[in-house]
């Protein structure tokens, strides 16, 4: 079907590497025709274009040519009317014509970028073209990637729901039996380690672990005073991982996973006051503040727990009956400094784009965040960019700010609809392409 590329789950593209399990694949495509070939051949297709003083230099000389040829010509009529030997008439007009040529003017404009260049280094900026310096100064649209350029390219907590209650993770009450359970859910059920502030695991369970720090919880010896008697690993049909410890003497099985999954499976609350029945109610008051954290663009987790008649490894078939803790979302936040970029780039006429592989509604999230998404902006996605003509691209091209689920081809694709309106665009933050 008509699907993203980064939605494409049932795809193994040339040059990945595989980390674990077994498969059966069925080649699709060879050579140039997979999605590595297709970067290579746009990589190929790709022409150098003249900068704008390049553009402005020829369009001077042209006309410096033209008005010198004219007054060369006048000059040798003029002289010839006069009566002058044609010999002389035709060597006054050719010394004229190579007098009033600038041959300043290269090692001018030269001089001119190399000050600009000096200018740049002492703002931490390194040019290996002395042309990159006038073309910067006309640019009019900025295309950024949003993982790692405009974000820190870490997960970190946002908003915790427990006992009713929606805060912010670093406002935890530990003192509230809801909130007090769902952070030891959070660090209990996970593997990632965060020893002397290196991380290593998965990122977003590395984000739980931190939410431990924040309330000076540390992981390794917290996991040493309940240790992990079993565990069920996660996989994507359930969408849960399990884990077994003995909590204040009971084997307890804490899970984190898909709200979907785990709201199903839950039949009671953990409240201020206690273990509760979950009523109806209950779970329409979860799903609306998950539904309010995925519109945010958060990443959200549910955590859930059951109490085992023994220590004995748990299996599949145990994750039922489950006693609901709570919601943790998560995102990847804005780097500090990105918002004051964006916001010097507007203030001196330039519009800044953002183009990411990530979902519609989180790097919309995130736009709004930075000062790029506006109200009346559009966002747009792969499929719905593949949908359109070059005409109707044109037309709404103004107008959107966030392009979402984009394939390399996409890409180029923007920036040179830029480019036919006259912009200087320059991509940052991607890789190769």
């Amino acid at each position: 079907g008509q699907v993203a590329l980064g939605d494409q789950k049932n795809m193994v593209f040339s040059g990945s590497l595989v980390t674990y399990g077994r498969a059966t694949a069925v080649i699709t495509a060879t050579g140039m025709e997979t999605e590595l070939g297709k970067i290579a051949s746009l990589m190929n297709q790709t022409k150098q274009r003249k900068t704008p003083l390049q553009e402005s230099l020829d369009r001077f000389s042209k006309m410096l040519a033209i008005i010198i040829m004219v007054i060369c010509a006048v000059v040798f009529g003029l002289s010839l009317y006069r009566q002058m030997p044609v010999l002389d008439s035709l060597m006054f007009a050719v010394a004229l014509a190579v007098a009033a040529i600038p041959e300043a003017l290269s090692s001018i404009v030269t001089i001119v970028l190399a000050l600009g260049t000096q200018k740049m280094a002492k703002q931490n900026a390194i040019i290996k073209d002395l042309k990159a310096v006038e073309s910067l100064g006309c640019v009019s649209v900025i295309c950024s990637d949003k993982t790692g350029t405009l974000t820190q390219n870490k997960m970190q907590v946002q908003q915790v729901y427990a006992d009713g209650i929606l805060v912010d993770g670093k406002s935890l009450d530990l003192a509230n039996d809801a909130q007090r359970m769902l952070l030891k859910a959070a660090i209990l059920a996970s593997d990632a380690t965060d020893v002397d502030g290196v991380c290593i695991g998965d990122p977003t369970e590395i984000a739980l672990v931190q939410l431990g720090d924040v309330f000076g919880v540390e992981e390794v010896s917290y996991r040493n005073q309940h240790p992990r008697l079993g565990e069920v690993a996660f996989d994507s049909d359930r969408k849960l991982m399990s884990t077994l410890h003995n909590i204040e003497g009971v084997p307890t099985l804490l899970t984190k996973g898909a709200i979907d999954v785990l709201l199903a499976r839950s039949n009671r609350i953990l409240t201020h006051d206690g273990v509760c029945p979950m009523t109806e109610e209950d779970r329409q008051r979860i799903s609306q503040v998950n539904a309010q954290l995925s519109e945010n663009g958060l990443r959200v987790l549910t955590f859930a727990y059951r109490e085992m008649e023994s220590e004995r490894a748990p299996t599949v078939e145990d994750e039922k009956d489950f006693t609901f803790i709570g919601l943790i979302s998560m995102m990847d936040p804005p780097r500090p400094e990105s918002v004051k970029a964006v916001a010097d780039a507007k203030r001196a006429g330039i519009r800044t784009v953002m183009i990411t592989g990530d979902h519609k509604v989180t790097a919309r999230a995130i736009a709004r965040q930075i000062g790029i998404f506006e109200e009346g902006d559009m966002a747009l996605d792969g499929v719905e960019l593949d949908g359109m003509t070059d005409q109707q691209l044109d037309e709404v091209l103004p107008k959107v700010c966030v392009y979402a689920r984009v394939s390399p081809e996409h890409k180029i694709r923007i920036v040179s609809a830029w480019q036919r309106r006259g912009s200087i665009v320059p991509l940052t933050g991607v890789g190769v392409n």
